[in-house]
């Protein structure tokens, strides 16, 4: 027994909702309202049923729900517990810079590193630079409610480095600082899949080194189709979530899965 009786909302009750669903809403209002804290150990299935007058089968949809969503941690053999929050964001087009600005609300930035190095092969090629030219490499760390979310580096051409204002990186989202630079982000190409989490990066996000990771590569250009800068950022799988909004009309792009989630520094 865990002790923690569920508050039930007399609201609730009234509405004629799926008996699923009062269990669902229950909880996360439950977690919503700090009854349960991150880390608290839930009920059982077979003790939220008693409490709720419903089975094990409307309970366990519950269960899956909130942990689909993030909200509970669930492993075998083991009592399920409330999560650490993860950082949601919607959106309902990938249009322009506009919504890189959009994701980034809600978290704190902190600039990690801000230094000159040599360029490797991988970046030359992608900022159409030689191999072996100086770029401006800017890291930073965002985190939502002090947890470790994002973890970007990002690779900038000389010329347009040396104008960029360090100060401003400490707070700023990276197209804000590109554009009062006098660089204007008119294309994106995007890239992103499962990887392991390299240990450079791993202490910072808080995870093992190889812990799963959404690895993102970003390259923007200006009108001109000149490279501006290339970012790579490494996602806390566990406190990342996206919702992807879809409407069909006037005005409103068509967003596939493949171009989502890559608008975040």
């Amino acid at each position: 027994m865990t002790g923690f009786e569920p508050t039930m909302d007399p609201e609730l009750e009234k509405r004629d909702l799926p008996l699923y669903r009062t269990v669902l809403d229950t909880l996360r209002e439950d977690m919503h309202e700090g009854r349960l804290p991150v880390g608290a150990v839930l009920p059982s299935e077979k003790e939220l049923g008693t409490r709720f007058g419903v089975s094990r089968i409307t309970v366990r949809r519950a269960m899956d729900t909130l942990a689909q969503e993030g909200l509970i941690h669930r492993s075998a053999g083991r009592a399920a517990r409330v999560a650490e929050p993860r950082l949601v964001q919607s959106v309902t087009a990938l249009e322009d810079a506009s919504v890189a600005l959009h994701l980034v609300r809600g978290t704190r930035v902190e600039l990690l590193g801000f230094e000159w190095q040599l360029a490797d092969g991988m970046v030359a090629r992608a900022l159409q630079i030689e191999e072996g030219e100086q770029v401006l490499c800017v890291t930073r760390l965002r985190r939502h409610e002090e947890a470790p979310v994002f973890h970007t580096v990002n690779y900038v051409p000389a010329p347009i480095g040396a104008l960029l204002n360090r100060r401003a990186l400490e707070s700023t989202a990276f197209q804000e600082v590109l554009a009062a630079a006098g660089f204007v982000t008119v294309s994106t190409e995007r890239q992103m899949g499962a990887a392991p989490c390299p240990k450079s990066v791993a202490a910072r996000l808080g995870l093992r080194t190889g812990a799963p990771t959404f690895r993102m590569e970003r390259l923007t250009r200006d009108v001109t189709g000149r490279p501006l800068h290339l970012l790579i950022g490494h996602w806390r799988w566990d406190r990342f979530a996206m919702r992807l909004v879809s409407r069909s009309g006037a005005g409103i792009n068509e967003v596939t899965l493949s171009e989502f989630v890559t608008e975040t520094e």
